[in-house]
Formats: structure tokens, sequence, C-alpha cells
């Protein structure tokens, strides 16, 4: 009963993000020594750990379980909430009392997130008498489609691209294909290509081709990651009876032992006009990508997919929203998508905007209106296409919030979004590989059966 009301009394204990007295902990004295005394584990509804909001508020659910071989009375358990901008939004002190190698689930309800769709980090730490027992960090979605990201284009979006298109379109493609005999596997044929872009920048990337098989074939554009060096065939792809151009979106070879330092960071070439901006002529790069693979004899321009991650993805998306020759999308942690939000939230590269605008704070405005023309959010809606989408709950570099908002805006019919709890940006492709590969092999099937 006494450990009945200490739970009672201690769930009825939170506070949102005015100050309050310090009764939990303080970090000078916590000491660190011996393995962790409590394990603590989040008990959520589904795998993305998306969460919906009760009459009450959002009911959130800990499992703690009592490592150590002595029973804990009284001990302290301390969760706090933030969102992906830092902001604390209530936090909790619960008495732990749990008998050794037991296990207790605790439930609190955070009142302060009702009517506030979105994503929000919880930590956990337990104490007992200075010492550090354990705890956890993790994240989750409430009420996530309720969320409400509307795009921003500037008024003359559709000029600046059609007159883009345009200038692109008058420079002759110029395109060279050279078979890379070392490269070459008995199920893949590799080409060294290049071709002219905007400006009459030449774009090398590698095209492959599958060896088996009757073509003509279903063919991808893959895109690389931001600060890409070396780009690599794809021969993977080729088994799978299907072409792909990898692309180095620079503007320099494919494999060059070094790269110039603009190669490793050029968010900001430009920024002060869109007619300028280094992202204008890379999504030309990638937009005449798909020229050169329409026009190959081995290719059906009919079947035409953009993957990557990264930037690749936000490429991806861009490419599929200014050109209706793109039929399935595979956008992996994307890139390039609502600036607004993602600046006031993230890492790098989005805080190389951040710190230009810092130094420069009376170009703030233009810049903001360039960052508008390469949005993904401002293209989502005239995606049609098929469309698949990851993103990493612990990923601070492309965060969920921007990911979700602008995967509500897609157009498509046909979506689908994978969200990865535990996995920062660079971790999510390893687990996301095979669902993404199903995924396509899924839809190219079904492109198969409708050409027929």
């Amino acid at each position: 009963m006494k450990t009945l009301i200490n739970f009672l009394c201690a769930l009825l204990v939170s506070a949102s993000v005015s100050p309050r007295p310090a009764t939990a902990w303080d970090r000078g004295t916590v000491a660190y020594e011996g393995p962790p005394g409590v394990t603590v584990t989040p008990v959520m509804p589904d795998s993305m750990h998306l969460l919906k909001s009760g009459a009450a508020g959002v009911p959130l659910h800990l499992s703690v379980r009592n490592e150590l071989d002595r029973p804990l009375v009284g001990a302290l358990l301390y969760a706090g909430i933030t969102d992906f901008q830092g902001h604390g939004k209530q936090d909790f002190s619960l008495l732990l009392d749990i008998p050794a190698g037991a296990s207790r689930e605790l439930s609190f309800t955070a009142d302060s997130l009702s009517g506030c769709p979105g994503f929000y980090d919880v930590r956990v730490l337990a104490f007992d008498h200075g010492r550090e027992l354990g705890g956890t960090e993790f994240t989750f979605g409430l009420d996530v489609d309720s969320i409400d990201t509307p795009p921003y284009p500037p008024a003359d979006f559709d000029s600046f691209w059609r007159a883009t298109r345009d200038s692109l379109r008058a420079a002759p493609l110029e395109a060279k294909v050279e078979k890379e005999d070392s490269l070459c596997t008995a199920t893949a044929q590799v080409f060294r290509v290049s071709y002219r872009s905007l400006h009459g920048v030449t774009v090398h990337g590698w095209l492959t081709l599958p060896v088996q098989g009757k073509g003509p074939f279903p063919a991808f554009l893959v895109l690389p990651g931001y600060s890409s060096g070396r780009i690599q065939p794809r021969p993977d792809l080729a088994e799978l009876g299907w072409a792909s151009l990898a692309l180095q979106v620079r503007g320099y070879g494919v494999d060059r032992k070094e790269y110039p330092p603009d190669n490793s960071r050029y968010m900001t070439i430009g920024i002060d006009s869109p007619e300028t901006y280094v992202y204008r002529e890379i999504i030309c790069h990638c937009l005449r990508g798909l020229d050169l693979l329409a026009a190959r004899p081995e290719v059906d321009p009919r079947r035409l997919g953009v993957f990557g991650g990264s930037q690749g993805g936000g490429l991806s998306l861009l490419t599929a929203g200014l050109d209706s020759r793109v039929r399935l999308v595979s956008a992996g942690v994307p890139f390039l998508t609502n600036f607004p939000l993602s600046m006031s939230m993230t890492g790098a590269p989005y805080r190389e905007v951040v710190e230009y605008i810092r130094q420069h704070p009376e170009r703030r405005e233009a810049v903001m209106r360039t960052l508008a023309y390469v949005d993904v959010l401002n293209v989502a809606g005239r995606i049609t296409a098929p469309v698949l989408v990851s993103a990493g709950l612990f990923d601070r570099t492309c965060p969920a919030p921007s990911i979700y908002g602008m995967f509500l805006r897609l157009g498509s019919k046909d979506k689908t979004i994978r969200l990865y709890p535990y996995l920062d940006h660079l971790e999510v492709h390893s687990s996301h590989a095979q669902f993404e590969h199903d995924w396509l092999v899924r839809h190219l099937f079904a492109a198969e059966q409708v050409k027929k």
C-alpha cells in the first residue's frame, strides 16, 4: 500500500516550463561508477513511436526494471520532454519503490502537449542517493497526421523554373558514353558518362545497364548526399534488371582522388539570389540526367525513377516535382525540406545557412527568398508518382518534423513513410535498405503489369 501511495502521489507531481525548486538531482554530485542500476524502456503502441492525444493529454508509459540485488525505496525518476528546438515542454518526478530484480510500469500524462501535434524528445534519468542508476532517451510523434506545414512558393515560382528549364533545353546535351571494362561484371555493363548542363557545366556519372534480359529497361537516377565526392556505379541495380545513372552533381569527376574545398561545403554558394544559387544548377544537373536516360535506347522512358538519401532524397523529390517523367521516388531522410523549420532545429548543413545569416543579417530576406525556390515543401503537392520516404527520430541533420510535414503535402495517392525511432541520420539507410528494395521491386512489378 505504501508503494502504491508513493506512486500515486508522485504521478501528481509535474511541472511545465516554468521554474520550480530543484528536488531532483545535482549533476555535480552524481556518481557514475558501476553498471546500470535500472533499465528504462518506453512502452509504445507501435514500432514507429506514434501517439494520439487522450482526453486528459498524452499518456506516456515506461517500464523500469531494478537490476540491483537490493530493493529500491524512494529512488527518484525524472522525465523531461522537449521539442526539437530544445524548448522544455513538461517534466515529471516520480518516486521508485521496486523490489530487487523486479519491473514496474509507470505512467504519466503530458497535458501540456494537448493540441500540439509534432515530434518530441523525452529524457529519463533515475537516481538513488546521488548515484545515477540509469535512464534512456526516446522520441515520439504526437497526432502527426494533424501537422500543418503549408507550402510557401514565391509568386514567380512557376515562371522561374519555366525560364530555367528553357535555358537548360537550349544547351546541347553533348552526352559522352565510354565503357569501363574494369568495372563490368557478368550481370552489369558499366559506362563512364558525361553531359552538358546549365551554364555549360560538364556533369559526370556512371551509367550501369543489365547484361541479362531484354530491354528497354526501367531506369533510376541515383542522386548523392551532401559533400559527396567519389560516386560509385550500381551493378546491384543491374542484377535486378534496372538501368541506373549515378551522378556527381557538383560537376566534378566521379572518381578523382581529391576534391576541392567547395565540394565539401557549398550550401551558401550564390545564396543571395535564386538565379545564382548553387542548387539551381544542381537541380538542373538532375533534370538533365533524366534527359540522358530517356534518350538511351536501352531505357524505357515511361519507367523512370529517382532515389537517394539525405541531399539525394531531397533532390529526388525536387526532380519529381519539376519533371512529370518521374514515375517512382524513394527519398531517404530527405534534405532541402522546409528550410524555415529545419533551420530552427538542426545542425549542418542547414546550420551553414544560419551562420551565413548571422554574419550577414541584412541579407536574411534575400536568402530566405532564394531557399523557397529549392524547398521540397514547395513542390510536394505536384508529385503524383508513388513515393517512399524514411526518417530517423534521432536525426538532427534532416529532422522528422520537417520531413513528416512535407510528406503530408505530397500529391501522391500512393505514399509511404517509415520512421526509425532510435536511428540517427547516417544510421537509417542500413535498416531501411531491405524495405526500400522490396518497395521498389513491388512498384516496378506493378508498372510492368500496367505496361503489358
